[in-house]
């Protein structure tokens, strides 16, 4: 019984120790394929680029060299630039030069409005109403403008008609003073307050009363100088150019007189009808 016990304990021994022994191998196996797993062997990288001593004497004397330049073809090049000195090309032009005068005219009307009505700042309904209000000032403005030409007109073209008729009148007057009465005409003047025309008509008859007295010979052609060397008698003659002056300072000087200043200058010629004629 000994002897059996003796072989049988260093058998069971033996095969634990084989057991560990595998054991190990197999959890080092297994350690050694985790690694693999979590860390993979990095590639090394291998520099392929070529290093060079481009710096190195005599390193580009291999590189073949021209012999010469070529010349640029100017007549192409100068065509090319021509070709972009067209209108067309030209951007330095500015927008002024551009305007004719009605896009000048109306660019200063926009500009007028924009200063009479400045755009606000507002939205919604304050904006729309500013607008309305920006559009009705606008009307307004172009009707006022209108009505100043449109009454211009009319009132230069009556002006005209009646520094016509005017003109006519005086000059049938002029040509037939032997036959009016030119008393007449001075008052329809003077109803008219037309006072520089009345001071001619007092000339005019101022010369048919010396006309008629046979001092002058009247002539429509003739001046009042011309007629003042007619006058023989010195101090007729004198205050007849007195007249003379008057009438010129009044009607060819165009300066308008009042009522007060139409009674003095006509008094002049009053006392000479009344002292000559």
């Amino acid at each position: 019984m000994e002897r059996i016990s003796s072989k049988r304990y260093p058998k069971s021994e033996g095969v634990t120790m084989h057991r560990w022994v595998l054991l190990l191998l197999c959890f080092n196996n297994f350690q050694s394929f985790s690694q693999q797993l979590e860390a993979p062997e990095e590639e090394k990288s291998v520099d392929t680029i070529e290093v060079r001593e481009y710096w190195r004497s005599n390193y580009y004397d291999s590189i073949p060299s021209a012999t010469h330049l070529t010349d640029a073809n100017k007549q192409t090049f100068e065509q090319l630039i021509a070709k972009y000195q067209e209108e067309d090309f030209v951007y330095s032009e500015s927008v002024a030069q551009k305007m004719n005068f009605i896009d000048t005219i109306l660019n200063r009307i926009t500009k007028l409005l924009e200063d009479l009505f400045p755009k606000p700042n507002t939205t919604g309904i304050n904006k729309t109403f500013f607008y309305i209000l920006g559009a009705i000032g606008g009307i307004m403005f172009l009707f006022l403008i209108y009505k100043l030409i449109f009454n211009r007109n009319k009132l230069m073209t009556y002006l005209e008609d009646e520094d016509a008729d005017e003109e006519k009148q005086v000059h049938f007057v002029e040509q037939n003073l032997m036959q009016v009465n030119v008393l007449d005409y001075i008052h329809e003047a003077l109803k008219k307050e037309n006072f520089p025309l009345a001071i001619r008509y007092q000339q005019l008859l101022t010369i048919q009363g010396l006309s008629r007295k046979g001092v002058v010979e009247w002539k429509h052609t003739k001046t009042n100088m011309e007629l003042a060397e007619e006058i023989g008698n010195q101090e007729l003659k004198r205050q007849f150019q007195e007249c003379v002056a008057i009438f010129d300072y009044v009607w060819f000087g165009e300066f308008p007189i009042d009522k007060n200043e139409y009674n003095r200058y006509a008094s002049v010629f009053q006392q000479f009808q009344r002292k000559w004629l």
